[in-house]
């Protein structure tokens, strides 16, 4: 989707870590536990038909991860300018591959695909380095009403929450071009 919105936008954007679900134990847990009654299959079959325009695919993930560390990881990652390397690694390993991205041995793994000193990496994370940056984040990100992800704060509309279509996005843009 940022591939699309760079053909035809141009945008400031800036990812920011927040964790939706602070609360998941550091094993993961179950998403019929976390939410009984979800039916996680067709769940997942809606969201690929919506992924299939920017070729994605969601793999039938069974447990929901602490994203802590890996939300950790994206910022040493941004700080060491690795950061969309870093975000894709981590999204395949966690919604492709259903993988525990609060396992440090996968975090390791998407390190080292996006080309980050693995050592430094671990050594951050298990020092928490990044630790106030994201309690900062997920502040900031209560002051501004957001409760899922993704969500898109456009500056002059508001928030935008979920996997909204592209065409949404060039109506809300063209909007706010039209009020300058």
């Amino acid at each position: 989707m940022q591939q699309e919105f760079a053909k035809d936008l141009i945008i400031d954007d800036e990812w920011l870590p927040y964790e939706i679900h602070p609360d998941t134990p550091a094993g993961g847990v179950r998403l019929d536990e976390y939410f009984p009654g979800m039916n996680t299959a067709l769940f997942f079959e809606e969201i690929n038909q919506r992924a299939k325009r920017y070729e994605l695919f969601f793999g039938p993930q069974e447990v929901m991860s602490n994203s802590r560390l890996a939300l950790m990881g994206g910022e040493f990652a941004k700080e060491h300018g690795r950061y969309h390397q870093y975000h894709e690694a981590v999204f395949k390993a966690f919604f492709t591959e259903c993988q525990n991205i609060g396992d440090m041995a996968v975090l390791l793994d998407a390190a080292r695909e996006s080309g980050l000193d693995e050592s430094a990496f671990k050594e951050a994370l298990g020092q928490g380095v990044y630790l106030a940056k994201l309690e900062e984040t997920t502040q900031l990100a209560r002051d501004k009403w957001v409760n899922a992800a993704p969500t898109f704060i456009i500056e002059g509309h508001g928030n935008v929450t979920g996997a909204s279509s592209m065409d949404s996005f060039r109506e809300i843009f063209a909007k706010l071009s039209n009020k300058h």
